[in-house]
């Protein structure tokens, strides 16, 4: 018989309500309820969470177990990897859950989010490349930031009239 035990979760619902409030965009929002998520070692925080979320918003969609625990992937696949994570708060929620589930490595989620953003790819597209094993076949262009400045430009004329 598998009897639940009472788990006095009042502190994680009230950083929920904190969380909330705060208005933040959905991917900031997605990972501070997940990094809350991920510090209870309960095996129903996660559902704990989402039937809280659930009842105090009911008008908010989006917080079910299932995409609570997505949130603590998330959270947990980028913990230790901010610049990955600036990177995947860049597109979509609907296509970082594709690449959480789709990818095992971080060099591999790397490669699609920059994808993903790159080619504005659909979850439908990123899903289909995932299958097809995109990252092994397409290269992606590398990102290079050109600035011309006046002074740059008058530089380069100069010498191009000295050598004439």
């Amino acid at each position: 018989m598998n009897i639940r035990k009472p788990i006095d979760y009042s502190v994680m619902y009230a950083a929920l309500d904190t969380l909330m409030i705060m208005s933040l965009p959905q991917m900031e929002l997605y990972y501070e309820i997940g990094k809350l998520v991920s510090t209870r070692l309960e095996k129903g925080a996660a559902v704990a969470a989402a039937e809280y979320l659930g009842k105090a918003y009911p008008d908010i969609k989006g917080f079910s177990p299932r995409n609570l625990r997505r949130m603590r992937d998330f959270y947990r696949a980028y913990e230790d990897a901010p610049e990955v994570l600036a990177e995947a708060m860049t597109i979509g929620w609907t296509q970082n859950t594709a690449i959480l589930e789709g990818c095992e490595s971080l060099e591999e989620r790397t490669w699609y989010i920059r994808a993903a953003r790159q080619f504005r790819w659909t979850k439908s597209e990123l899903l289909e490349k995932l299958r097809a094993e995109a990252h092994l076949k397409i290269s992606l262009d590398p990102v290079t930031e050109i600035c011309y400045t006046q002074e740059n430009t008058a530089v380069k004329e100069r010498s191009g009239d000295a050598a004439a």
